[in-house]
């Protein structure tokens, strides 16, 4: 009798036409349970969709070579193109929380009705032929008109006089670095672009590696921004990393789980994404993030997950870094300037016996932007950057 599996996998670990699937040792006992001839449908979490389909040509086998990832199943593949899950979640039976369906997606090997296996087998084979008949020349036009409409197509802040700046906003699609030294209003500019899109039908996350999510509130409130009404309304998530990163329980509805590895992070941060349909990010901040790795070649290669992941996900996002007092680098770890698509540098400078902010645009792909020193304020309304003032100082002057 033939059975019908469902194969969950990271984006990282598995070609859907490659016809070979890798699993760990601990699913051997699952593995024993599929014969030949039995349907596989491959489903990549970190894009939250189904993009594979094969029949087992033959059981499971070992490859002592591989340590990670020792069992192997053959799969015979058919051509598909992928099929978004959130498009078929209505139709499916085996998803019984249809609003949170996305951690029915917990295991990498599971039996699912037939019935469900076929909705996924239609939509796929569908999605592949409408493709072929559209025609590889329709495919470039397609995707030539959509990169068109991303260079025209901006987020606007909601931050006065740096929309001016930027010609109505950042790139949509991008990832922001902000970075600057403390008290320099990096996490308010983050909040400020996260609210407006939220005011304005795009969705948004915040995830707070350093504060808590109820000092995240008050802060807001003193500019009259009630977070907790959106969170309510479920257009805006706060993912508490403060308290779990510190072996203490959360009173949060979303956080991070521990332990605090890569996969947990990416796992999470796309489940959210794809429950609320988020368009905007931030995540505050990378130091903190980098505190749960080894060493900087480690962190290194997170922050390029993390960012890929954001990217896949078409949201514009905000990543807040710190200026090392003394480091002639804009970053803690020397690659946030690499992976961005903009860079925003915050500081904070001496006048006379005052101090005061400014704000420069050191980078913003697809943008007619002005490298010059602006001086900014942060008043009872948030954030405000005046075009007409111009600040020239010397790094004598500088404070952070």
């Amino acid at each position: 009798m033939v059975r019908y599996w469902l194969h969950v996998a990271d984006c990282d670990e598995c070609d859907p036409e490659k016809g070979i699937i890798s699993f760990k040792e601990r699913w051997k006992d699952t593995l024993s349970k599929v014969g030949n001839g039995d349907q596989v449908i491959i489903y990549l979490t970190r894009k939250s969709e189904f993009a594979g389909l094969g029949t087992v040509i033959d059981g499971y086998s070992l490859d002592e070579r591989d340590a990670d990832n020792p069992y192997k199943l053959l799969l015979k593949s058919v051509k598909v193109k992928p099929v978004k899950a959130k498009s078929l979640v209505p139709q499916l039976s085996f998803i019984t929380n249809k609003k949170r369906w996305f951690v029915h997606f917990n295991k990498a090997l599971y039996e699912i009705p037939k019935v469900d296996f076929e909705q996924i087998k239609t939509a796929l084979i569908k999605s592949e032929k409408g493709s072929r008949e559209a025609g590889e020349g329709d495919e470039v036009d397609v995707r030539i008109e959509r990169l068109k409409r991303e260079i025209s197509t901006r987020a606007p802040t909601g931050i006065k006089g740096l929309d001016e700046i930027l010609g109505g906003g950042f790139p949509v699609n991008s990832t922001i670095l902000v970075t600057g030294g403390p008290g320099a209003g990096k996490t308010i500019l983050g909040l400020q672009f996260l609210l407006h899109g939220v005011k304005n039908g795009e969705n948004g996350v915040f995830i707070s590696m350093d504060e808590r999510p109820d000092d995240l509130r008050k802060e807001a409130l003193k500019f009259g921004w009630d977070l907790t009404k959106y969170e309510k309304e479920g257009k805006l998530v706060i993912v508490d990393v403060s308290y779990p990163r510190s072996g203490l329980p959360s009173q949060e509805k979303y956080q991070i789980d521990m332990p605090f590895t890569l996969d947990n992070i990416v796992r999470t941060v796309y489940e959210i994404i794809s429950d609320i349909d988020g368009k905007r990010v931030v995540i505050d901040s990378l130091p903190a993030f980098g505190l749960h790795f080894e060493d900087e070649a480690e962190v290194r290669i997170a922050i390029h997950r993390l960012n890929n992941l954001l990217l896949s996900s078409g949201c514009t996002s905000i990543i807040t870094s710190e200026i090392i007092p003394g480091n002639i680098g804009i970053s803690r770890f020397g690659v946030e300037e690499f992976i961005a698509r903009g860079i925003v540098l915050v500081e904070i400078y001496r006048e006379g016996k005052e101090y005061k902010r400014a704000m420069t645009i050191l980078k913003m792909r697809e943008t007619d932007y002005d490298l010059r020193r602006f001086a900014f304020i942060i008043g009872k309304t948030g954030l405000e950057v005046l075009p007409h003032k111009v600040v020239f100082f010397d790094e004598a002057a500088r404070l952070l």
